[in-house]
Parts: structure tokens; C-alpha cells; sequence
């Protein structure tokens, strides 16, 4: 169940998933909508998602909306809710949206933050409460076209089965008069991870005419967890960005993306539908270190389990998610059963360019790995 604001004249709402407690679940995005504007249309919208820092995105987004008639002002909001599922008190009390920023036909729009309970906007909703917090601020539409200009950081949610997810409501462009966004464009910036994306935006179940912008592989389509929900598709970058454009846009469903808790389950994923991976003992044991933002201090017992072959897998894999084509015919073989290794030719290890926490990481296992030997 989504979460939004229906208790002022026009909203720019961040949203949460409710789900079940078995993770932490922070802010989601979403765009401006009113409660059913009939003067105003939404001719234009560019919006970027950056995945920044693993578990974070940012967001940039261009509106451009047509008055045609006298000017109109409009009380605008962001409404976010605390933080839930395995969080602190600390944590739920201030709102996981930072670097937020408003301009409007160039200049930029001061804005107050509060918790609901603290203002005197009627909630007319139960799907929001006094303790969400608010961001509000006045919006003057000029006669003609009006460019607006949002951008802002949050935290994407986490929990046993995805390791990241990332929600963001575009079904409330068809508030605007026009009911419907007239050329919209989507980019997605991912990292190098191995993520899920929204297949459809239509109750038709149509697929979406996604594109790769740069060097990268689609993967199979599948449900995701819940059977009415609709189904994703794997997508893989070694670089560039993901990207959906439409004309007379009027989406039925949601964007959303996330990337598997792969060890929970998922591997199966890798290798294509009715397909099993080779060698899944080994790829099992690898699997647990399979990921791109290595969080915690592994010890020498995290290790213990595996082979010397395993500790070359896992040692490989930043390298394979970026496409690096490895001369070492094990390595080779076990990487190309994935859908998403796409080898560059003349990349070259020196090309790679690693994190901080997996270079960290890769010490601890070359440390371990030299006691072995010693």
C-alpha cells in the first residue's frame, strides 16, 4: 500500500512500501501531483535516478508544466514518512531525505520542513499520519510555460530478500489536467550490480521499451514476490544507463528496482530461466560475498569455508560485474554461465576502477588467503 499526502492542493510526495518488519525500510521517491488539477498540464518531465553509495539515489528532475491562462498559486508538498521496519527510535525521527532542493522558472523556492502533527494541513487520509514528515513550500504558475526543477538524496529500503530496493510514484502524473504526462523520459544510472526493473507500466502487462544507453545486457523476465505485482526484468550495465521514453504517457503502475539479497535464494536467476548453474556448491559459498558494498569486517572464520578456487571466484567478482575479460579459462567459464557477464574487449584490471569498502575488503582476503600459504 502506498502512502501519499491528499490534504493539500498540490503534492510532491516521497512514499514507503508497507511491508513486513523483516528489514529497514527508508524514504521512496515520487513527483508532483495535485489532487486533480484542472488548469494546469504536465507537458514535460526528465527524471534521472543517480544509485549512489550502494544503498542511496539521487534524484533530479525537470517538469514543464503549461497555464494557459492567469497566474495561479499553489501550496506544494513533500511528504515523507519515518523511517520503519528494524530501526531505531533515533532513526524514525527525522525524515531520510537530504539535499532537497525547489527551483521554479529559474529561481530557487525556500522550504519549510515539519512533521504533520505540527501543521495545520488536514490529513483527509488515513494513509498518512501526524508523525510523516512534510516539506512545503508556495509554487506561482505563471501564465505560459512554467519549468520546475527538483532534486534531492535519499536512502533505498533493505531487508532478507533484496539487498536494495528503490521506489518512485509516476501514476500521479495523470493528475495534471492533461491526465497524462505528454513526453516523458526515465533514466536510470545504476551502479554495476545485478538489478531487477519494472517491466511494465500498463495493466496490459505491455512491455516497456527499456533501452541500454552504453555497454550493458537485459536478462530473463520474472514475477516478482507478489503475483499481482508486475513482473520485473534482470538488467546488467557495465556502464552507461538505463532508459524508458514514452509520448502521452498515462502509467497504470509504479517505477520501482532493486537488486536480490543473491545468497537468499536468487542465484537461480543468474543463469536463465529452466537453467541450473554449474557448480552450485561453489557458487553457493562464493555467492555470500557477492556483493558490490562489502559492509562489515570479515574474519579469517567468515572465510574459513572456502576453497582456494572459491577465494578466486570471489576475489574476480568485482572485476567480472565491470566486464573485464579474464584469460584464465576457469575464470572465464564460470562467468560466462551468467547472463550478466559481458566481457570488454582490451579492458584491462588497471581499467577497473574499485570502491573503497572493496578494495578494503580484498586486503582481508588476500591476508587470509597468504596464511593459507604460509
Amino acid at each position: 500500500m502506498r502512502r501519499i499526502l491528499v490534504g493539500i492542493i498540490a503534492i510532491i510526495a516521497a512514499v514507503i512500501s508497507a511491508k513486513a518488519n523483516d528489514g529497514v525500510f527508508y524514504a521512496s521517491g515520487n513527483t508532483l501531483i495535485p489532487l486533480q488539477e484542472t488548469r494546469i498540464s504536465l507537458r514535460k518531465e526528465l527524471l534521472k535516478f543517480y544509485v549512489v553509495d550502494h544503498g542511496y539515489a539521487r534524484v533530479d528532475v525537470d517538469f514543464e508544466f503549461f497555464n494557459p491562462a492567469g497566474d495561479k498559486t499553489l501550496t506544494v508538498g513533500f511528504v515523507t514518512p519515518p523511517a520503519e521496519g528494524d530501526v531505531s527510535d533515533e532513526e524514525s525521527n527525522h525524515p531520510f531525505i537530504t539535499e532537497f532542493t525547489v527551483n521554479v522558472n529559474g529561481t530557487d523556492v525556500p522550504f519549510k520542513v515539519k512533521k504533520l502533527s505540527q501543521t495545520s494541513f488536514k490529513l483527509g487520509t488515513a494513509a498518512v499520519t501526524g508523525s510523516d514528515f512534510v516539506y512545503f513550500f508556495p509554487v506561482k504558475f505563471k501564465r505560459g510555460l512554467n519549468k520546475i526543477r527538483h532534486t534531492y538524496r535519499f536512502r533505498g529500503g533493505a531487508s532478507v530478500e533484496l539487498q536494495r530496493d528503490f521506489d518512485y510514484q509516476i501514476t500521479t502524473g495523470k493528475r495534471w489536467a492533461n491526465r497524462r504526462i505528454d513526453d516523458f523520459e526515465l533514466q536510470l544510472h545504476l551502479d554495476n550490480g545485478i538489478f531487477t526493473v519494472i517491466d511494465s507500466f500498463q495493466k496490459t502487462r505491455a512491455s516497456a521499451k527499456w533501452e541500454i544507453v552504453g555497454d550493458g545486457v537485459f536478462g530473463a523476465k520474472r514475477q516478482w514476490f507478489d503475483p499481482k505485482a508486475p513482473r520485473v526484468r534482470m538488467v546488467h550495465l557495465n556502464n552507461g544507463y538505463l532508459r524508458f521514453k514514452a509520448k502521452n504517457f498515462s502509467p497504470d503502475n509504479d517505477l520501482f528496482f532493486a537488486e536480490y539479497n543473491w545468497p537468499a535464494g536468487w542465484l537461480g536467476a543468474w543463469c536463465g530461466a529452466g537453467k541450473k548453474c554449474d557448480g552450485p556448491d561453489q557458487l553457493e559459498r562464493a555467492a555470500r560475498f557477492f556483493n558490490l558494498a562489502p559492509w562489515y569486517e570479515p574474519s579469517d572464520e567468515d572465510f574459513s569455508e572456502l576453497t582456494a578456487n572459491d577465494i578466486r571466484i570471489v576475489r574476480n567478482y568485482f572485476y567480472a560485474v565491470r566486464g573485464l575479460p579474464f584469460r584464465d579459462p576457469d575464470l572465464r567459464r564460470f562467468y560466462a554461465q551468467f547472463f550478466w557477464y559481458k566481457p570488454i574487449e582490451g579492458l584491462s584490471p588497471a581499467d577497473v576502477k574499485l570502491t573503497e569498502s572493496e578494495e578494503k575488503f580484498l586486503k582481508k582476503l588476500a591476508a587470509f588467503e597468504a596464511k593459507g600459504k604460509s
